[in-house]
């Protein structure tokens, strides 16, 4: 019975220390907003997974405490976040979503953040690749992002 209890006990203090780690890195965490801006898509796509409705939105790019990139895009009853890996490539100044035409579906691919003068890019999930049954992409469109001078 001995050993039960010492198990016992080490075990809820193992737990109660990873809770109190979790705490304080939960209460040190937050994100820094870079640049926030609006933009209305004409007709519906995908980002990532997730469908955005025809509509207007707003977004958030964010540099988390980990040091990754994240857009967060609300409007028309979708809230999503996504993670934004950096492109290699110089931008314009101005700031756009790249949308691609792929055998009917439209999929937001790049986000050029003129103000911060970077380029994100995104993929194409194997869901979306599946539903648009693997037909050849139609020329990019540029949507553009009202960028609210950086913040």
């Amino acid at each position: 019975m001995k050993g039960k209890t010492v198990n016992l006990h080490k075990r809820f203090t193992l737990s109660l220390g990873l809770v109190a780690l979790l705490g304080i890195t939960a209460v040190g965490a937050s994100a820094e907003t870079v640049m926030k801006g609006t933009f209305s898509l004409p007709v519906e796509a995908y980002w990532g997974n997730t469908r955005l409705p025809a509509g207007g939105y707003t977004l958030a790019l964010n540099k988390e405490v980990t040091g990754i990139n994240t857009v967060v895009v609300r409007g028309d009853g979708v809230a999503a976040t996504f993670i934004a890996p950096a492109g290699p490539e110089e931008i314009s100044t101005r700031s756009c979503l790249k949308v691609d035409e792929i055998n009917g579906a439209y999929v937001i691919r790049e986000l050029d953040a003129g103000s911060l003068g970077k380029s994100y890019k995104f993929g194409v999930t194997k869901a979306v690749r599946n539903m648009t049954l693997r037909g050849s992409a139609g020329q990019p469109v540029a949507v553009p992002v009202s960028d609210n001078g950086g913040l």
